[in-house]
């Protein structure tokens, strides 16, 4: 099911990427990602560029298998596509170099796992030795930033409404609801375990530094831009604690995400969101 979506995905964005591709030729050859980039212009100005834009990015965060190439392979990958769209032939035999393709990608995703793994590793243990940090039995890491002296969630039941700002190790910002300008509400049984055994350990009014090794986040498969392995780093402000209604704890279970946002993006439409 992921790999017929990251499909879809690839399909709708590179057809956008020829149409690209057909206005560059009447632009003094550029490539796409000329034309796109090209100075101040490849800013997008017109509500309709601005629209198709936020559609792009919407579609490249569902494309995160692809994070483990790199821009010149890409490009690759964009140009074969491309031709396909245009009808244009193929400038090698796809029967002879698919297999190669398949064993290069599962040996930059392998690649991409192990070295993830170790910078993990690397930002668990820096984060374990921080001053006033605790690791848990779980592997989690959780450093009191400023105490809290309200309530304290009781279980996966319990709703907490949270400030927060989620990076990589490698200090990428993914997620933030700083950046939103407005906290967010949620049951703990609908975010990674990472995150519901943090906030059990936290009191309303506090906030705390969240090192979450993969086992607790999103595993080997990783999700939308996040890669594989990925140790998760996260500053959290608990505001309040209530407890969910039978029906929202429900419909709310099983749910694997860091705030509900992005699943509820991907289960509501895999494109638009």
């Amino acid at each position: 099911m992921r790999h017929a979506r990251l499909f879809l995905a690839l399909m709708l964005l590179l057809a956008a990427e020829a149409r690209v591709l057909l206005r560059g030729s009447a632009s003094g050859g550029r490539s796409s990602l000329d034309v796109l980039r090209g100075g101040a212009a490849a800013a997008p100005e017109s509500e309709d560029a601005k629209a198709l834009y936020a559609l792009g990015c919407n579609v490249g965060r569902q494309m995160g298998d692809l994070s483990c190439l790199n821009e010149p392979e890409l490009e690759w990958v964009l140009a074969g596509v491309k031709d396909m769209l245009l009808r244009v032939a193929p400038q090698v035999s796809l029967e002879e170099h698919m297999p190669a393709a398949a064993k290069l990608f599962k040996a930059r995703q392998e690649a991409e796992r192990i070295a993830a793994a170790e910078a993990g590793a690397t930002a668990l243990a820096a984060a374990a030795a921080e001053e006033g940090a605790e690791s848990t039995d779980s592997g989690l890491v959780i450093k009191p930033i400023t105490a809290g002296d309200g309530a304290t969630p009781a279980g996966l039941s319990s709703v907490v409404r949270v400030h927060y700002e989620g990076s990589l190790v490698d200090g990428s910002v993914f997620d933030s609801s700083y950046r939103r300008g407005e906290p967010i509400e949620f049951p703990l049984s609908a975010v990674i375990k990472g995150w519901a055994e943090g906030l059990m350990r936290m009191s309303v009014g506090g906030k705390a530094k969240l090192t979450i090794p993969a086992s607790l986040a999103y595993g080997e498969e990783g999700k939308s831009t996040i890669p594989p392995n990925s140790t998760l780093i996260f500053t959290v402000e608990l505001l309040s604690v209530s407890e969910a209604t039978a029906g929202a704890g429900a419909a709310a279970a099983g749910t694997p995400g860091v705030p509900e946002e992005e699943e509820e993006d991907d289960e509501d439409d895999d494109v638009l969101g």
